[in-house]
């Protein structure tokens, strides 16, 4: 889609829209190590006629499962440009793809608060803070896998 973020206003509002954290009880047999997932996920909704509602949501969880699952997610409201909203058959639109690509200082803004949000609830017990980083594809220059802890 050509110009997708000429068909919203400037002003968009970020919300905090859900965190769930669950503590996991410790395994009853001690493992080796701990593999720390970390997966974030896009999610995109048209609010007819007011705009587009853009869900961006982290989920840590230990494999083996241990300590605790957590889930962050912020949601951003952009909002219809109203002479421009009804050019377009929004239910034909891939509207994640489209939107990270239309506003990457928007999804960092939505990835850095989430990222804020989770340090603050993983040191709230007095450890260090958890920090995830975005992956990487494999094979790249820089590439990032989750280390095991």
């Amino acid at each position: 889609m050509d110009n997708f973020a000429s068909y919203f206003t400037k002003d968009s509002k970020i919300m905090l829209e859900n965190v769930s954290y669950e503590s996991v009880p410790p395994l009853k047999e001690p493992t080796k190590g701990k593999k720390l997932d970390c997966k974030d996920s896009i999610v995109a909704s048209v609010k007819y006629p007011l705009g587009v509602k853009i869900v961006f949501n982290r989920r840590m969880t230990f494999d083996p499962e241990e300590m605790f699952v957590l889930s962050v997610s912020f949601s951003a409201l952009m909002k219809f440009d109203p002479e421009k909203r009804d050019l377009v058959d929004w239910r034909s639109v891939d509207l994640v793809k489209e939107f990270t690509r239309g506003f990457p200082t928007l999804l960092a803004t939505l990835n850095a608060r989430t990222t804020l949000l989770v340090a603050q609830i993983t040191s709230a017990a007095g450890s260090s803070p958890l920090i995830p980083i975005a992956a990487r594809a494999p094979g790249k220059a820089g590439g990032y896998n989750n280390p095991e802890i």
